[in-house]
């Protein structure tokens, strides 16, 4: 793989006017190489004519690289779509000397039937026909391409060789949290991210009937929640629904609440509704949340259980008891345990999770 030019096509199955956490991974993933000296190239579905100022200015940017579109007209894929944009790729790429960085398996299958390298970035098992064509051209794959797994579990599943992949959790920007800003909610609980089932809201409902005392702000797409969910919401006082808001405004919004609330379900679903990924994640908002250095109560997970330790950065409970969130929220607020230490070791970890280092660790891998 030709690294030495310092080049880079970086490719993702998204459209630019989604509001997914793939799409902010991918942008902050181009930023970091980009702010590392490399010139990169983001391809993906459709732009739907956002300019890079308007991204840079949503997204936290600190620097530029160049953005091109496949389609006009589609902003969605199936999977004729997906094979038509992998062709068009293999035909932009098939003659250019530099790293192809992809996200989608699709593309990197067919790049590897045609004896063209790639690193291939992971983050959930392979299904349907795109699982069938990895089974079926394995050898030949695994002849031209190195993985990048978001979490080991998904090894289970591909079943590769110590060799041909890394596991490479989630990151975030340290700079984006350098910002002065006290803590304007004491008693209060903040939840940022999707509002898919299993991702929090059903223990957050639970919780706001139990603990009137304390209001619990939720930034999240409202469109990727239930109605009946949003009405047991809407009738709860002391919960507050503001939907989705810009990333440049995440950094605020969490280190302005004392509590940073991640309740995760035994079962959590995300956009593909059949799957459960609860065994398969690392959360972006989890690297945000320890960058704020706020006071983190999570679910306990064997998905993030090597970043996330009880009362050392996080206080962890069993999403099967609610006592136990109400429990910990009433030790944070009655300040029975050393609030400062479990703040700072947040923004400890956080540094040992942000993409520069995320990049480095890629690189030495394809090295």
């Amino acid at each position: 793989m030709n690294i030495k030019n310092k080049k880079i096509s970086y490719i993702a199955e998204i459209n630019l006017k989604s509001k997914s956490a793939y799409k902010q991974q991918v942008l902050k993933m181009c930023d970091a190489f980009s702010q590392k000296g490399f010139a990169v190239t983001l391809y993906v579905i459709n732009s739907n004519n956002l300019s890079f100022n308007e991204l840079k200015k949503k997204y936290l940017l600190k620097s530029k690289f160049k953005i091109k579109k496949i389609f006009n007209k589609f902003d969605k894929l199936n999977f004729l779509l997906r094979i038509i944009f992998s062709i068009k790729l293999l035909l932009i790429l098939k003659n250019k000397s530099e790293l192809i960085f992809s996200r989608s398996i699709l593309l990197s299958i067919i790049l590897s039937i045609n004896n063209i390298k790639s690193v291939l970035e992971v983050h959930q098992p392979l299904s349907g026909l795109t699982n069938i064509l990895f089974i079926f051209y394995k050898k030949k794959i695994l002849l031209n391409t190195k993985f990048i797994l978001i979490n080991k579990n998904i090894n289970k599943y591909l079943n590769l060789k110590k060799k041909f992949y890394i596991v490479a959790d989630d990151g975030v920007d340290l700079k984006d949290f350098n910002i002065k800003k006290k803590i304007k909610y004491k008693n209060s609980c903040v939840y940022t991210g999707s509002l898919f089932k299993g991702k929090g809201i059903e223990i957050i409902l639970k919780l706001a009937e139990k603990i009137r005392k304390i209001n619990f702000y939720i930034y999240g797409e409202t469109r990727t929640a239930s109605k009946d969910i949003l009405k047991k919401c809407k009738d709860l006082k002391n919960i507050k629904v503001f939907g989705h808001v810009n990333y440049n405004r995440i950094p605020e919004i969490l280190k302005s609440h004392k509590i940073i609330i991640m309740p995760y379900s035994k079962v959590v679903y995300g956009n593909y509704k059949n799957m459960n990924i609860a065994e398969f994640m690392s959360p972006l908002k989890l690297f945000d949340y320890l960058a704020a250095g706020r006071i983190i109560l999570a679910s306990q997970s064997n998905s993030y259980s090597h970043i996330l330790k009880n009362k050392k950065n996080s206080l962890i409970c069993n999403p099967l008891n609610i006592n136990d969130w109400i429990n910990a929220i009433n030790l944070v607020i009655s300040k029975k345990i050393n609030l400062m230490k479990l703040q700072q070791n947040s923004k400890k970890t956080a540094n040992l999770y942000s993409w520069d280092e995320r990049i480095n660790k890629i690189m030495k891998f394809i090295n």
